[in-house]
């Protein structure tokens, strides 16, 4: 049990709990059209509250996870019922 008071394990902890933090201020958003930029999900995101972050899937560019800056912003994005941009229709989820 010594091991739990080491630098290294608190460490780790922090990690894990600024990790479940962003998760509460964080969004899975897919539908979008291929070719939207980062920069317009963030524009678009910044109605419900300050945006932090946004990481757009590298690979096929099929989905993003929006952050914003707090929960209540999350929150009020979630509680939207329908999402649009450029004439798509997303899919907002919880992440």
């Amino acid at each position: 049990a010594e091991h739990l008071r080491g630098k290294k394990h608190r460490r780790l902890r922090n990690l894990r709990a600024e990790r479940r933090a962003q998760e509460r201020r964080s969004l899975f958003v897919s539908g979008f059209a291929r070719g939207t930029s980062g920069a317009e999900l963030a524009e678009y995101f910044g109605t419900f509250g300050d945006v932090a972050a946004v990481v757009m899937d590298k690979e096929k560019g099929a989905y993003a996870i929006v952050e914003l800056r707090d929960a209540a912003g999350r929150e009020r994005a979630l509680a939207e019922p329908q999402h649009g941009l450029a004439g798509r229709r997303l899919r907002v989820r919880p992440r």
